[in-house]
């Protein structure tokens, strides 16, 4: 059975609303903790969009400390993974992947940890240069492409001055699965051509229809 990726986000919405109400009416309620909160949190995210990034936290004092402003950063490129030798041999040469978040979370039952909801807004941004072979002529291609969307998630905090941090979400615009570009050829001549994410980097199909999940770990200080 297939799921609509439209109902995967009215339901991470649906909840976000509804826990949201429920700690609406708590916050005028002075909270007894036995904790303290520790409001800069470092870490790092691993999941997708994001693949392997940096994460920063802050809890304000807003709402009895439950509002906190985040940013998530990734930046990825093929000299980390391709050597000189590898890169010469294979169609894709060279990849960059950089991808920003910021946004706000909101703490549902604890000051500053437990389960929150977010709302956010992503830059996603990736770039390489292909080698081609068509019909026994050699050329190359660039490919530059960006986007930006909104995003909701739910996620929760475990722990204290170190934490665990999973998180799955929904991105209002997502992912293509392929990009196209132009081919010039070494004859001179240039076709269009089409960069196929899914059979270069083996991505589930699931990760094209906007759902987006991660598991971060880190440090509150």
């Amino acid at each position: 059975m297939k799921i609509k990726t439209t109902s995967i986000g009215t339901l991470l919405l649906a909840c976000f609303l509804t826990f949201s109400h429920t700690a609406q009416a708590q916050t005028d309620i002075p909270e007894e903790r036995d904790y303290k909160v520790r409001p800069v949190r470092l870490g790092v995210k691993i999941g997708f969009p994001n693949i392997v990034g940096g994460n920063l936290e802050y809890v304000t004092p807003l709402f009895n400390d439950r509002l906190a402003v985040s940013l998530d950063y990734s930046t990825i490129k093929s000299d980390w993974f391709l050597s000189e030798e590898e890169g010469s041999g294979t169609e894709t040469t060279e990849a960059n992947f950089s991808y920003i978040e910021g946004g706000l979370n909101y703490y549902f039952f604890k000051a500053g940890k437990g389960l929150y909801g977010g709302l956010g807004y992503n830059r996603f941004k990736f770039d390489g240069e292909i080698s081609v072979e068509n019909d026994g002529k050699e050329g190359t291609g660039q490919i530059d492409y960006n986007q930006s969307s909104f995003n909701i998630k739910l996620g929760a905090k475990i722990g204290g001055l170190f934490y665990l941090r999973p998180e799955i979400g929904y991105s209002f615009t997502s992912l293509p699965k392929t990009f196209d570009y132009i081919a010039q050829y070494d004859d001179g001549t240039s076709e269009t051509e089409t960069f196929d994410l899914v059979e270069e980097f083996s991505f589930p199909d699931i990760f094209f229809q906007g759902f987006m999940a991660n598991i971060g770990i880190g440090f509150a200080f």
